[in-house]
């Protein structure tokens, strides 16, 4: 499979990190496990295909295989010369040439095998996997400005997990994010309670602090209406 076709089942440019990569690939996944998608026959083939294109973006990440899309030069073979008593034993090479495509196949089984335990854990913890799509929907939403209904939902995971450093880190980003906006809306009022929130959320989160805090100085120069 060229590296293109790769990048295109994967849905992710060519200029994707190895974690876009990642993240495309366990999305597509899940999509199409033969175990969820048990009434498409199309299932198999879609997440057959979705892995091995993930296997060789890994192996052109690590240096193993080049990432043009060319394919590399037929090899050829160097006939020996014969020789002047042939025996018995020159004949055994050519009896060899089939084993290293066996091998070949043997190895893709194990990727194969290597890559569905990989997704035991999310699959095996529904409690995890509900979390990680909870953050990814809210990281969406803040993508599309959506900060009223961002700050509903990681709330709510906040009820749910409220021990998490992963929700408690997105409760605070979502609360400076819409305080920020309410600056540029000019109600300023809001935006310094929303602002005080991300503060007391996560307070460990130096950067975000600082952000924030600046933020807190600009208000206190500006009248609040």
């Amino acid at each position: 499979m060229h590296v293109s076709e790769c990048y295109r089942l994967l849905g992710v440019p060519r200029n994707a990190t190895m974690d876009d990569i990642k993240m495309a690939y366990r999305r597509l996944a899940r999509k199409y496990h033969p175990d969820i998608n048990q009434d498409d026959p199309t299932a198999a083939d879609k997440f057959r295909r979705v892995q091995e294109a993930y296997q060789v973006l890994k192996e052109v990440d690590a240096g193993i295989r080049p990432k043009q899309d060319v394919a590399p030069p037929a090899t050829t073979k160097v006939q020996r010369p014969p020789t002047p008593t042939p025996s018995p034993a020159p004949q055994k090479p050519p009896q060899k040439a089939p084993q290293p495509s066996t091998d070949r196949f043997n190895k893709i089984k194990i990727d194969v095998r290597d890559v569905r335990t990989s997704q035991d854990p999310l699959s095996t913890d529904p409690e995890l996997k509900l979390k990680l799509d909870m953050l990814r929907r809210v990281q969406e939403l803040l993508k599309q400005k959506k900060y009223v209904v961002a700050i509903a939902v990681v709330e709510g995971m906040r009820e749910r997990y409220p021990k998490s450093p992963e929700v408690l880190h997105w409760q605070a980003v979502t609360y400076y994010r819409w305080g920020s906006e309410l600056i540029i809306a000019g109600k300023l009022r809001e935006a310094e309670i929303y602002l005080n929130k991300a503060l007391n959320t996560d307070p460990k989160n130096r950067e975000l602090c600082f952000e924030v805090k600046r933020d807190l100085e600009r208000l206190k120069q500006k009248p609040l209406g």
